[in-house]
């Protein structure tokens, strides 16, 4: 099976199952969409409100919380009922997103195994703590915690600092960049050979670098689906800034309850929208790697050559 065999066979394997797959992908999606536009409009407001663009930073930060603090007071119910909301969500972007991604990838490997997915969602839940820390471990070498970093840096610290500090944050991104890359097959092991986390990591690392190449190419399938990354980058700055735009002019039109109505509408639409169109690229993603992973790691069952992944020209009849 080449290169082009895994894709193909993927994505057969995502339209023909995407109603039974699509809830895995989907669900977790929506709460990461919810929590990314959060994020994004807080760092909008933090360099805002910061002193790259306002001397006063100080005290407009102070009168910020002044404003947090009379709505909560003045609007004491509705204020509950955004806190409820928000650990809701916060909950479920942190407990249902390990569940699922396991359930995921448990399930793909059983359809390609000619099962049936039920008991996906029990693996999941099963094997929620490893994935979890895993999550923990690969999410400090993101690209959003480096952002985040480097935001603090550039608005407490100034340019000059940050200037200063750039080399690091660089060479930190490249470390990151390769721990993530021998971590590739981790979540597999955990996930389908029911692997502590440690033994898992230190299985993904000998993987790849015994399948040096092949584990290339692999790389190049995650640039063959990179339009999944650039669509969540576009859609995800998109649905806050719409949200914020749409709000603030509908407010100065008509009564602002209705333009905020309106936009609260228009953007729950979007990302429904988004979150279908992340959780099939979710799914058809996992495919792809379960489908890489079990050539890779399942050599007892299959014999893998270079060819076998495309490296040479494929032998001819």
């Amino acid at each position: 099976m080449n290169t082009r065999d895994i894709v193909r066979k993927a994505w057969q394997m995502t339209q023909v199952h995407l109603k039974k797959l699509i809830w895995y992908g989907a669900i977790p999606a929506f709460f990461s969409i919810v929590v990314s536009s959060a994020y994004l409009i807080y760092q909008y407001n933090a360099f805002r409100h910061s002193s790259l663009f306002n001397e006063d930073a100080g005290d407009s930060m102070v009168g910020n919380i002044e404003s947090i603090w009379h709505f909560i007071t003045g609007h004491v119910g509705l204020s509950i009922a955004l806190g409820i909301i928000g650990l809701l969500f916060f909950l479920g972007y942190v407990l249902l997103t390990p569940i699922l991604r396991g359930a995921l990838i448990e399930a793909v490997n059983r359809i390609h195994e000619y099962k049936a997915i039920d008991g996906s969602v029990e693996v999941g839940v099963r094997r929620f703590f490893p994935v979890f820390e895993f999550g923990l471990i690969s999410g400090a070498f993101s690209i959003t915690t480096l952002f985040t970093e480097s935001s603090f840096i550039l608005r407490w610290w100034g340019e000059n600092v940050f200037f200063f500090a750039l080399p690091i944050l660089l060479f930190i991104a490249i470390i990151g960049f390769v721990v993530s890359f021998l971590f590739t097959y981790a979540e597999y092991y955990i996930v389908l050979h029911n692997q502590r986390l440690m033994k898992a990591i230190m299985n993904s690392v000998i993987l790849v670098i015994a399948n040096l190449r092949k584990t290339i190419l692999v790389l190049i399938l995650m640039l063959l689906i990179g339009a999944r990354i650039i669509l969540n980058v576009i859609l995800v700055l998109l649905i806050p800034m719409f949200i914020i735009g749409s709000t603030t002019f509908l407010a100065t039109v008509v009564w602002w309850k209705i333009g905020l109505a309106i936009a609260g509408v228009v953007g729950l639409a979007l990302i429904l929208v988004a979150a279908y169109l992340f959780g099939l690229f979710h799914v058809f993603a996992a495919t792809v790697w379960v489908l890489t992973f079990n050539l890779l790691a399942e050599k007892s069952q299959t014999i893998i050559q270079d060819e076998d992944l495309g490296t040479i020209e494929e032998k001819k009849d």
